[in-house]
């Protein structure tokens, strides 16, 4: 017996959905740099996925390169922070940039091993291709020690981060002790 027409589209339209489904999941399971399950399922995708590494270098007060597992090195921005700016050619830098970068170094010297920690709420990466991830050093989280010695501040997007009200908090009691950039930029 040959199906009605309706019958056939609908049964087309589902297995497109499956054959999607399944090219997504395949797609999903590549890292970036294309190796399928790249850091054995601990790197990027998913729901706080841990991703251990090593820290290569700091860039400024808010993102780092680090090395993972698979020896590929990726720019992290930290989840959650915003830290002044160092100047750029055409661009003058924001006030505190240079001793926020400082500071990071101090926190992620290099060889530093590290935990990438993912946000459920978030993007995976940036539009500038950086992972989007917390900061950890045995269970530190780095952003806040950022916005806590006043070198970075919690910041205040449309889509927050699961740690924003944490983050808030721990601004909120910087700029009470006039922590770094809250003195040195008034």
């Amino acid at each position: 017996m040959i199906a009605s027409k309706p019958v056939r589209l609908l049964s087309l339209a589902i297995v497109a959905l499956v054959v999607l489904a399944g090219v997504r999941g395949i797609v999903g399971g590549i890292g970036s740099s294309g190796d399928l399950f790249e850091g054995a399922g601990a790197d990027s995708v998913g729901a706080g996925k841990r991703t251990p590494g090593v820290v290569a270098y700091v860039l400024d007060g808010d993102t780092v390169e680090v090395t993972t597992p698979n020896g590929r090195d990726v720019r992290v921005r930290l989840l959650g922070i915003s830290a002044p700016e160092l100047p750029h050619p055409g661009k003058p830098g924001e006030c505190y940039g240079s001793p926020s970068t400082r500071h990071l170094r101090q926190l992620l010297s290099v060889g530093t091993q590290v935990t990438l920690v993912s946000d459920p709420t978030q993007d995976d990466v940036d539009t500038y291709g950086r992972w989007l991830r917390y900061v950890e050093v045995g269970g530190r989280d780095i952003g806040r020690a950022q916005i806590r010695s006043g070198a970075a501040a919690a910041r205040d997007s449309s889509d927050p981060v699961s740690r924003h009200a944490a983050y808030a908090q721990v601004e909120d009691q910087a700029r009470e002790r006039g922590a770094g950039m809250w003195t040195a930029c008034r």
